[in-house]
């Protein structure tokens, strides 16, 4: 008994947090539902169902950490980054078999993971007719959920679990983070109101761009969670230059550190993102694809100069940040283009960001190291050490994001490996393998693989997995793993 009552304690913020996430889905669930009211659809209630259950749900939970009075720990905050997701997922996809949308629970597991995990991908056409409004709006509300609680894991628990990651270091670092749950809960308001914020002004752009209201909210809350469209036509059918103007002008931003923009805005010092370097490498790396990537358009004939430069910008701008949107049909695209395309979504945004891939900083560390250890092995005397904005990085930092790029690489493999087994191309494997690991579904847009809805159940189930995996972070899942391993062993 009393080894019982001691794990519940230990385990006390982990069913606050869920209590949390289950009482916030919840309540977005009312809002399609008002909306399927209000349009006088059928079936209004596959909305109120599970949301009254992820309600009663969020109430229970919430009675479990009722005494959250200690720190967050190691287990305890792995064990939220895994399930979190899966549970987000299946309270997700209830509205879509209670509807009758989707029949099968596997294509609609499928539907909600993708839509959670902000991936793009897709078992249904949301631009037919006859799709209900209060659907599209509830993908629309998963997406942006999946992408604010990202960012608030970010800020909050994966620092506890696996160490910074580099986080702190585009904010100059100078950001504290705690695990007392005082100190976590003002990261996550802080993380919200700059996501609120930039999904804000991403909606008046595309308001301006011409959407209506009910459009250009939709969009606002897939762009500014990086999740691409589930029609890869879209951007294609409008032609539109100030649509793909404000689509573009968002995805970028929904590459930036948050907590960076939250330190611009506490401080109004514009200078202090101007300064950042991890910044600086997002523009020059946009900057310098986008024009490689125009070039070669405008080189092979594909598209006049002014072309290559608006749908080569904008491609960029939407695999860099891993938002994934469509505006020309880049699988007839050149290799080149193709490739340089499919490479920047393993790049992704900035640290903290809500989008995919291995983040800029990870990666000007790794280049930074590289140089270091060159300068090394030709000064052997020499002291070098590896800096970001003058500040000198950890060396406990840098082997875990080591660690981290490897262990990114090998799932990248044994993915490929895995999902080539349904009979597909090895480069079509390979593009879905990484829309599913860096949430940049698009890439298998760019070998041909528009649609899922004919894809075997076990494919999905396995691509719904990595996309998971690919969310947390991976340390998360191999904490949980080393833990479960170690708990077996003793016990056998």
């Amino acid at each position: 008994m009393i080894k019982l009552q001691q794990r519940k304690r230990q385990l006390d913020i982990f069913w606050l947090l869920m209590g949390g996430v289950a009482s916030i889905v919840g309540l977005a669930l009312l809002v399609p539902f008002a909306d399927s009211l209000l349009w006088h659809e059928e079936k209004s209630w596959a909305f109120l169902v599970p949301a009254v259950l992820s309600l009663a749900l969020g109430l229970g939970f919430g009675w479990l950490g009722r005494d959250h009075k200690r720190q967050i720990d190691v287990w305890e905050g792995a064990l939220f980054m895994v399930l979190v997701w899966p549970l987000l997922s299946v309270l997700g996809m209830m509205p879509y078999v209670l509807s009758g949308v989707l029949t099968s629970p596997v294509d609609a597991f499928f539907e909600s993971v993708a839509a959670i995990m902000t991936t793009g991908l897709s078992c249904l056409d949301y631009a037919r007719s006859d799709m209900a409004r209060s659907l599209v709006l509830w993908h629309s509300i998963m997406n942006w959920l999946g992408g604010l609680n990202f960012i608030i894991i970010l800020s909050t628990v994966l620092p506890q679990v696996s160490g910074c990651f580099g986080l702190t270091l585009s904010a100059r670092q100078s950001i504290f983070f705690s695990p007392v749950w005082n100190k976590m809960a003002e990261s996550a308001r802080q993380g919200f109101g700059v996501y609120t914020a930039l999904t804000g002004l991403s909606f008046v752009l595309y308001l301006l761009a011409g959407l209506d209201p009910f459009a250009a909210l939709t969009q606002s809350m897939v762009t500014l969670s990086s999740s691409g469209s589930a029609d890869p036509g879209y951007f294609i059918a409008y032609d539109s230059i100030a649509l793909e103007l404000a689509a573009g002008i968002s995805m970028l931003l929904s590459g930036l550190n948050p907590l960076l923009c939250w330190k611009v805005w506490d401080r109004l010092s514009f200078r202090l993102m101007l300064r950042d370097t991890e910044l600086q490498a997002y523009a020059g790396l946009f900057l310098a694809s986008g024009v490689l990537v125009a070039w070669n358009l405008c080189r092979s004939g594909v598209y006049d100069a002014a072309e290559s430069l608006r749908y080569g910008l904008f491609q960029t701008a939407a695999f860099l940040s891993t938002g994934g949107f469509v505006s020309a049909p880049c699988w007839d695209w050149p290799d080149f283009s193709r490739l340089v395309l499919f490479v920047l979504v393993f790049v992704g945004g900035c640290i903290g960001s809500a989008g995919g891939g291995l983040k800029v900083m990870r990666l000007l560390v790794l280049m930074r190291m590289g140089v270091t250890e060159v300068r090394h092995t030709l000064h052997p005397h020499m002291v070098v050490s590896i800096k970001i904005d003058g500040l000198p990085v950890p060396m406990k930092i840098v082997g875990r994001i080591l660690s981290f790029f490897f262990l990114f690489l090998s799932i990248f493999i044994v993915s490929t490996l895995v999902i080539s087994l349904s009979g597909i191309s090895l480069m079509q494997a390979m593009g879905i393998a990484a829309g599913c690991l860096t949430s940049a579904g698009s890439t298998a847009d760019l070998f041909g693989i528009m649609s899922f809805a004919e894809a075997p159940d076990w494919m999905e189930l396995f691509c719904a997995f990595i996309m998971i995996i690919g969310r947390i972070e991976l340390f998360s899942f191999f904490v949980l793993l080393d833990g479960g391993i170690r708990s077996v062993g003793r016990h056998w």
